[in-house]
């Protein structure tokens, strides 16, 4: 439920961005708040505190972000407050980033190897997945030894296994299934 309700704020925060034709500036902005209330514990406890007013939490807000967002973007803050949805204002705005990054068929790829890829590797992975998700990709690189070689991207909900870990175990499995032919 709260996610079909954060889901609503969402879509209604795109469209407006899409019919003030500013999706950027909105994007832009959202990520700033996004970022102060995800970096900041005590921000997000004094945002849900139940014995710290509406006016208090209101007013918290414009402090902050009066100067470096527009008036659309706190207009969404103080809804959110009014509505007593605070516990949902990181979904809200995480769902916006995504919209807008879908929109703009941007996406991330995690790209996991045994050893540190350098940067012609990760630029010609980059190269490669762009053509052929038709997007542009953003690369995540990270390490993990156990993989042994090779590399495995997470992309789009896609999982792409080119390590030799995996190629291992589908020997394994291989030769199991011969093993129980004979």
């Amino acid at each position: 439920m709260a996610k079909l309700i954060a889901r609503r704020y969402a879509n209604a925060l795109f469209e407006l961005a899409q019919e003030k034709n500013q999706i950027d500036r909105f994007d832009e902005e959202v990520k700033v708040v996004y970022g102060s209330i995800i970096n900041n514990e005590e921000f997000r406890v004094v945002l849900n505190h139940p014995q710290i007013s509406i006016e208090e939490k209101s007013a918290m807000l414009k402090k902050i972000f009066g100067q470096s967002v527009c008036e659309d973007i706190l207009g969404l803050l103080q809804l959110v407050l009014r509505k007593n949805r605070e516990a949902e204002l990181i979904e809200i705005l995480s769902i916006f980033i995504d919209k807008v990054r879908e929109f703009k068929r941007i996406t991330t790829a995690y790209v996991f190897s045994a050893k540190p890829l350098n940067e012609n590797q990760l630029k010609e992975i980059k190269v490669k997945l762009s053509q052929n998700l038709n997007k542009q990709v953003n690369i995540e690189a990270s390490v993990d030894p156990e993989l042994i070689g090779g590399v495995r991207i997470l992309v789009d909900g896609h999982v792409i296994d080119g390590t030799v870990k995996k190629q291992i175990s589908e020997l394994k499995k291989r030769l199991a299934d011969i093993q129980l032919v004979q």
